[in-house]
């Protein structure tokens, strides 16, 4: 079958697997309450996973399906905004693939709620990947002859969860200027794109 916020494609098994495990075992209470949760971390809220285990908790899920549940609603929720797809007929093709009415109807409750903003946020971070938040160069304590560039990542992926990271990367100092000048060409052009 076509799902109209799969953008007229095929379900991806992973969300059907999901949604027979994991989403239809919470109450629709709990599934609203993590869809909004959901919703929330999409906009750039930052959402404890402590909070998240507490919310699946009852259910007795591990830590693992949580993440796994908080994936799912992320793949689904930001999908069904991405392909512009109406609460209704969305409710309709979750359904389909065997979610209960109290809970499509919870999860679609939420996309109506948080549609417009999550719109804007994704258009606004379209063709962004793990966005890098800081850059710091340092001489290296080990190497005298190189230097180590700290990139702070924002909302790299992790086990499911967007989380702020940081990686060092130790380059020669002979390289540093060819490695600004490329990064100025990039911007450069990205900056023509806009």
């Amino acid at each position: 079958m076509k799902f109209r916020f799969c953008g007229d494609g095929d379900c991806p098994d992973w969300i059907l697997a999901e949604i027979h495990s994991t989403l239809s075992v919470l109450s629709s209470v709990k599934l609203r309450v993590l869809a909004q949760m959901v919703a929330k971390c999409v906009l750039g809220e930052d959402i404890p996973e402590e909070k998240l285990f507490d919310t699946m908790s009852a259910n007795k899920m591990d830590a693992r399906s949580a993440r796994s549940a908080f994936s799912c609603l992320r793949f689904l929720l930001t999908s069904a905004v991405r392909h512009n797809t109406p609460p209704s007929i969305f409710e309709t093709e979750l359904q389909q693939l065997g979610l209960p009415k109290e809970h499509s109807a919870a999860i679609c409750r939420t996309q109506g709620e948080y549609s417009e903003r999550l719109q804007q946020y994704l258009d606004s971070q379209c063709l962004s990947v793990n966005e890098l938040g800081d850059v710091e160069c340092v001489p290296s304590q080990t190497q005298p002859d190189c230097v180590n560039l700290s990139l702070g990542i924002e909302n790299e992926i992790i086990n499911g969860m967007p989380q702020k990271t940081h990686h060092t990367v130790t380059i020669h100092k002979c390289q540093l200027p060819l490695l600004i000048g490329e990064l100025k060409a990039a911007r450069d052009v990205m900056e023509k794109l806009t």
